[in-house]
């Protein structure tokens, strides 16, 4: 942006680089006898030199127009700006005991030893015979150096913090003035190099070691003198705790570390999807009554589960690991289906030429029926007719009873084809979606409100559910249960949680996905190759399969209470010690949900009673199919193991909403990453601007588009932390004469540096 103050500046640099153009450039007869002056020529500092034949006039300033007297016969320096513009004119008399005279002290300048380049080390020093010794000093070094001095002494504090605007600078005292010069350069970009007793360029040329020169010499960075010591901003999500040894049966435990240690991904994207999978298979064969008496609340089995992560976390892949098991039966089922498709066709020709045969036998009945006598002695009645039609009808019905495939996954359905597929089914289904977000979007919206509401009542399985179309008639679902597995990104699940959290759409719906786990990603681990498990492979197909071909007959050989009047499937309950652990647990655990800050994080607290029942139904049918024997009600073992599931699924949970309830801290940290990755590396070379010297704006960061920084919102609350944290500090620009908004301008703390 270009300020009044640099339209001045350029303004002021071309009128007076016209009005000196006048005179000449100096020559070494012009400086005869001064030293500094001839050095200057010597070292080639020629174009910024210039004899003055006459008095000056002053060009700007309160006394611009007038001329300047005793100016002739004197050299002239020209002055520029940080910009490297011309802005003022000094007048340098050959007698070294002569008053220098600037032609407009207002305007911060310094006459130039070297190449202003931005490379270069820039050093001010107020006396021009320092500035020359210091600038051959450190040239016979062969150290790039660029020295500014402004000439006069009472403009030496106000020049150092001018061209601090532009880069770092360095000034030289010694420890008996260190005081009196950097106090008032506190928080000015300045480094300070202080001396015990003599300055560094004195010493260099007595030829000493710069290196070692700095290193017996105190280097203060002023800019951190006067700027507040950063506070640190937490980088991580909530912390979470992971699935280990004794959480699951052994079987199923061996399983999920052969695959997550193969993958090399965390063991809960694993254990998410098995678990999830095989309580689709128990689905409503089998259910757990929590309490002792009350036979109101029954709990089926089916769980929601989401594994959540970046991309390139290996979610798709342990996705597939954990349903390999159910998809080994769908395998199965098919072939099974496509065998019965072919038993069918085969049948039915036979029936097609059995009913031939039939209807003929019908019509030939039915015409000796007409053509009988009264007197008959073996009438032909209606009944025999009737009998032959029925065999007809019978085939018939045959026919129309197509092989239905046995279903346990879908994929990509309506809820009107799912409604029909569960309706086909007596054990309810799992869906699966690689990327769940495909799902929440097709049951979002006023619009998607019936399909909203099937999956919400799936959740429970323990009810039934009727669909009644005009086209398609009545669908009877008897059991409506469903299961929900899938992946997920934190940023789009984000955006859908952000509603939720707000009161928008907040059904219970995002809280249903108990099992929602959100865990640490590990960088830079290499790809491993181990081949799978066959053996434990084998016994957890074997133990889906099972479980999938148990009746009741088998649940009660495992413990189970049998049917009656008033349970409708084999049920079990808790042993006595495990009812008084889960009912201790279920008021603690209410006791915190009703302390819970956060409406939506206590809906999702009070579901988990049911998950709990769920998982201890689940690990305790698994322990007695393992030992082949009835291990009566659900055991304290299996309660602890999903008590132990609940610990774990707490952090996640935290966690997970933190995306939306933490997110301007969340923000913070990944703008603090950029940050510090700035003050490691410096500036990015791609930028214009130099972010670390010259600061930055907030649209300039939400153009960079980094992760986590796209929205102008979301940048605006990560830099109000940053500048709460003393990470950032906030300039108002104003508005300039062409107009405009004023905008703020974000400079980084260079204590930052204190927290590497």
């Amino acid at each position: 942006m270009t300020t009044d103050k640099d339209n001045k500046a350029h303004a002021i640099s071309t009128g007076l680089s016209q009005h000196i153009a006048d005179f000449r450039l100096a020559t070494f007869a012009d400086v005869a006898g001064h030293d500094a002056l001839e050095s200057l020529l010597s070292n080639g500092t020629l174009n910024s030199v210039i004899y003055l034949d006459r008095d000056i006039t002053i060009f700007t300033g309160a006394l611009a127009g007038e001329k300047q007297l005793d100016t002739a016969g004197t050299i002239g320096l020209l002055k520029v700006n940080n910009q490297a513009e011309i802005v003022t004119l000094a007048s340098t008399p050959l007698d070294n005991n002569g008053r220098i005279f600037i032609s407009d002290t207002d305007i911060p300048s310094a006459f130039v030893i070297g190449s202003m380049s931005r490379d270069s080390k820039w050093i001010i020093i107020a006396d021009l015979t320092e500035a020359v010794r210091c600038y051959n000093a450190y040239c016979k070094q062969g150290i790039d150096t660029t020295v500014l001095t402004c000439l006069v002494p009472s403009l030496f504090n106000r020049t150092v913090k001018h061209f601090a605007e532009v880069q770092q600078v360095t000034i030289m005292t010694t420890s008996q003035n260190k005081a009196k010069v950097i106090t008032p350069l506190k928080g000015v970009n300045v480094e300070a190099i202080i001396c015990e007793h003599t300055l560094i360029y004195d010493a260099l040329e007595l030829n000493a070691d710069y290196n070692n020169l700095i290193t017996d010499a105190e280097v203060i960075d002023l800019q951190t003198l006067g700027k507040p010591k950063p506070k640190p901003i937490s980088k991580t999500l909530p912390p979470v705790k992971s699935v280990t040894d004794g959480m699951l049966p052994d079987s199923l435990q061996r399983y999920v570390n052969n695959h997550a240690e193969r993958l090399s991904t965390p063991a809960e994207y694993i254990a998410i999807p098995l678990i999830t999978a095989l309580a689709s298979v128990i689905g409503t064969k089998v259910s757990i009554y929590p309490k002792m008496y009350d036979d109101d609340w029954e709990v089926v089995p089916n769980l929601w589960g989401a594994i959540i992560g970046n991309p390139s976390t290996k979610k798709s892949p342990a996705l597939d690991a954990g349903m390999k098991p159910l998809k080994s039966l769908t395998c199965k089922a098919k072939t099974e289906y496509q065998q019965s498709q072919k038993n069918f066709a085969a049948q039915k020709e036979i029936n097609e030429f059995k009913t031939k045969a039939i209807k003929s036998e019908l019509q030939k009945l039915a015409k000796e029926q007409a053509q009988q006598a009264d007197d008959a002695e073996h009438k032909i009645t209606d009944d025999d007719l009737k009998a032959k039609a029925q065999t007809i009808a019978e085939i018939q019905n045959a026919d129309a009873s197509e092989p239905i495939m046995k279903r346990y996954i879908a994929n990509d359905s309506t809820y009107q084809k799912l409604g029909e597929t569960l309706s086909q089914t007596q054990n309810g289904l799992l869906v699966e979606r690689d990327e769940l977000t495909g799902l929440l979007v097709s049951i979002d919206g006023e619009s998607n409100g019936e399909a909203r509401e099937f999956y919400l009542s799936a959740y429970n399985g323990t009810g039934s559910h009727v669909m009644d179309r005009v086209i398609r008639g009545s669908i009877f679902i008897e059991n409506h249960c469903l299961s929900v597995i899938g992946g997920i990104q934190p940023n789009k699940l984000e955006r859908y949680l952000e509603k939720t959290i707000k009161g928008l759409d907040n059904d219970g719906l995002i809280q249903r996905f108990q099992l929602a786990i959100y865990p640490d990603h590990t960088k830079g681990l290499k790809e491993r190759d181990i081949a799978p498990n066959a053996e434990i492979r084998q016994i957890v197909y074997d133990l889906f399969e099972t479980i999938d071909n148990m009746s009741l007959g088998d649940f009660i050989k495992y413990g189970a209470n049998p049917i009656d009047d008033y349970h409708k499937r084999p049920y079990y309950r808790f042993t006595d010690d495990a009812y008084k652990k889960f009912m201790s647990w279920y008021d603690e655990n209410k006791a915190k949900a009703d302390e819970c800050e956060h409406s939506v994080m206590a809906e999702h607290m009070t579901k988990y009673p049911k998950t709990v029942a769920s998982l201890a139904l689940i690990f305790h049918l698994v322990d007695c199919i393992e030992h082949d024997a009835s291990l009566g009600a659900v055991s304290i073992t299996a309660l602890n193991a999903a008590l132990a599931w609940h610990d774990m699924l707490e952090t996640h949970m935290i966690r997970i909403y933190s995306i939306v309830t933490d997110n301007a801290n969340i923000k913070a940290s990944y703008l603090a990453d950029k940050v510090m990755k700035m003050v490691k590396k410096g500036a990015d070379k791609t930028d214009k601007t130099d972010w670390i010297s010259h600061g930055f704006a907030a649209r300039q960061l939400t153009r960079k588009s980094w992760k986590g920084l796209t929205d102008t919102g979301d940048v605006l609350n990560a830099l109000e932390i940053l500048v709460e944290n003393d990470w950032l500090s906030c300039q108002e620009i104003p508005s300039t004469v062409q107009g405009g908004r004023p905008t703020k301008r974000y400079y980084i703390n260079s204590r930052l540096n204190e927290l590497l």
